[in-house]
């Protein structure tokens, strides 16, 4: 009985949901002395058609939906207002070049920690849900394949 209840405490701590979202392999790596931002990496599938418009944080002053692209060969980063989620679909931030980013961090992100943070997602209609994830804290030196993997 004991290590069926670890088994799903586990399972609980890799993935998060709602009524209508799912939050899975949310992770970050461990920052380095005075860096004062890092990227968090998930995946995140809505039943219905929404859109995520908010993530905070108690470990930053600020966090903010990120999208990169490629315009002539040069990689831009900006701060998105929302990230669509269609239905049943599921969007992976960090392989796909949109991202979140803890801005101001209140102290290092540590190997083996975890960051909590609360998702907001808005649907057609206007009613919104929240998902508290606990992101795992990945060794600063995890190579970007074995990052990668994990948000698989």
């Amino acid at each position: 009985m004991r290590y069926a209840i670890a088994i799903v405490m586990l399972f609980c701590v890799a993935q998060a949901w709602a009524e209508n979202v799912v939050v899975s392999d949310a992770s970050a790596r461990a920052t380095a002395p005075g860096q004062e931002s890092a990227a968090i990496r998930f995946s995140i599938t809505s039943k219905k058609e929404a859109r995520l418009v908010a993530i905070v944080s108690p470990v930053a002053g600020a966090v903010e939906i990120h999208s990169m692209t490629h315009d002539n060969g040069v990689m831009k980063m900006r701060a998105i207002e929302f990230l669509p989620l269609p239905a049943g679909k599921m969007v992976k931030l960090g392989a796909s070049g949109n991202h979140v980013m803890l801005l101001n961090l209140k102290n290092p992100l540590k190997a083996g920690e975890s960051v909590p943070l609360t998702i907001t997602v808005e649907f057609a209609d206007k009613r919104k849900e929240k998902v508290n994830v606990s992101a795992e804290v990945k060794p600063l030196a995890a190579s970007r394949d074995e990052h990668e993997r994990h948000i698989h």
